[in-house]
C-alpha cells in the first residue's frame, strides 16, 4: 500500500522527460530499498488515476456504511425485548434498514426459530409411548429394515385456501427457546385425504367426500386400499393406524384382523401410543412435505386441490421415503431416551 507521499513522489518522477513507467518504477525502488518494490503497472494505474481525477487519493468506495457498536447494541436489545416481532416491523420502529438488522442478527448468531404445535399429553401417555418405542427398537435390532415392512397411515385435511401458515411465526433468539403451543388447523372448503407410507412409496391418496366415520373408513380400506395392494402383488407385514374414533370401531378392527393379522393401533396386536404424531412419519414428515409442494401454486378449487395432491404423492421419491424412515428410527430412540416425552420441539 502506497502512502500519499510515495504516490506524489511517483507522479513527480513520471514528469521527468524521457522517463518511461519502467524507469519510474526502477528509480523509486532504488530510492526505497527497504520497502516492497513497485511494478511499472502500479505506476501506470496511479498515473492514469491522477490524469483522470487530478488526485493521488483513491475514490471513495460505494456500499453500505459500517454499523457501529452502539447501533448493534440497540438492535439486539430491541429484538431481545420483542423476540416474536417481525424483522420488518422492528426495522420500521428503529428506523434501521431491514438488511442491516438481519446482518447484525446473523453476525451475533441469532436465529428465527419456528413455532411448534404439540398435542397435550395425559399422565399415562409417556409410559405408553415408552412401551411402543421399546417394541419398535427391539424390532429394529432384529431387522434394520423393519420400518419398511410397516405401512404407516393417516388422514389429513387440505384446505382450498391453504394451510395454517407458520412460516411467519418466528422467535428470534441466540439459542433455541423451544417455542411451541397447542393448536388446530381450521378452514372452510377442504379435502380430507388418506395416505399410507410403505417400503419406498406413498400408497394412495384416497379422498373422503364426507366426514370420516367408521363406515367411510372401512369402505376406503376395502374398495380402495386392497385393490391397490392386489395390483402391487403384495401386502405389508404390518399395518399401522392411530387411535382416531373411526379406526376403533368394532367392524374396522374385525376387518383388520381378517386382512392384516399383524396391525398396530388402538387394541391392535401392538398398541399405537395416543397423541404421538411426532412418531408417525405421515405426521412429522409426509403431510408437511406434501402441503409445501401442493400449495406451491395457487389452488383454484377443490378439484384442482385433489389433482395437486395426486401429482405430488406420485412425485415422492424412494430416497425421500428412506430419509423419513431413518429419521423415524432416530425419533424412536430419542423418545425412549427422554422417557416418552414429546420430542418434536427438540429433534432436528
Amino acid at each position: 500500500m502506497l502512502t500519499t507521499e510515495e504516490r506524489v513522489e511517483l507522479i513527480l518522477l513520471c514528469g521527468r522527460e524521457g522517463y518511461s513507467q519502467r524507469d519510474v518504477a526502477a528509480e523509486f525502488n532504488q530510492r526505497h530499498p527497504e520497502r516492497e518494490p513497485v511494478s511499472h503497472s502500479t505506476v501506470g494505474r496511479l498515473l492514469a488515476k491522477f490524469k483522470s481525477t487530478g488526485s493521488v487519493h483513491d475514490a471513495s468506495r460505494s456500499g453500505r456504511p459500517c454499523t457501529t457498536a452502539d447501533t448493534e447494541e440497540v438492535i439486539l436489545a430491541k429484538v431481545a425485548a420483542s423476540p416474536r416481532k417481525s424483522t420488518r416491523r422492528t426495522s420500521m420502529e428503529l428506523g434501521i434498514p431491514r438488511t442491516t438488522l438481519r446482518r447484525v442478527l446473523k453476525k451475533h448468531r441469532w436465529h428465527p426459530y419456528k413455532l411448534q404445535l404439540l398435542h397435550h399429553m395425559t399422565e399415562d401417555d409417556p409410559d405408553r409411548r415408552m412401551e411402543m418405542c421399546d417394541w419398535f427398537l427391539r424390532k429394529l435390532d432384529d431387522n434394520a429394515q423393519f420400518l419398511s415392512t410397516v405401512m404407516f397411515s393417516d388422514e389429513a385435511n387440505f384446505y382450498v385456501n391453504g394451510e395454517v401458515n407458520r412460516q411467519n411465526l418466528r422467535y428470534w433468539s441466540d439459542s433455541n427457546p423451544h417455542w411451541f403451543t397447542s393448536n388446530k388447523e381450521q378452514g372452510a372448503a377442504r379435502v380430507m385425504v388418506w395416505c399410507g407410507l410403505w417400503k419406498d412409496r406413498i400408497i394412495g391418496p384416497y379422498f373422503f367426500h364426507r366426514n370420516v366415520d367408521s363406515e367411510t373408513y372401512l369402505t376406503m380400506l376395502g374398495d380402495s386400499l386392497l385393490p391397490t395392494l392386489d395390483a402391487i402383488g403384495s401386502r405389508p407385514e404390518w399395518f399401522m393406524q392411530d387411535g382416531a374414533p373411526p379406526h376403533y370401531a368394532i367392524q374396522v378392527r374385525t376387518w383388520l384382523d381378517d386382512n392384516f393379522p399383524q396391525w398396530i393401533g388402538r387394541r391392535g396386536r401392538v398398541e399405537w401410543a395416543p397423541r404421538s404424531p411426532d412418531l408417525n412419519p405421515m405426521d412429522f414428515a409426509i403431510w408437511g412435505y406434501l402441503k409445501s409442494r401442493v400449495y406451491a401454486v395457487k389452488i383454484r378449487d377443490a378439484n384442482h386441490l385433489q389433482e395437486r395432491i395426486v401429482a405430488e404423492c406420485r412425485a415422492v421419491t424412494p430416497n425421500l421415503v428412506a430419509n423419513v424412515l431413518r429419521n423415524m428410527g432416530d425419533r424412536l430412540q430419542t423418545c425412549f431416551d427422554l422417557n416418552g416425552s414429546h420430542i418434536e420441539h427438540i429433534i432436528t
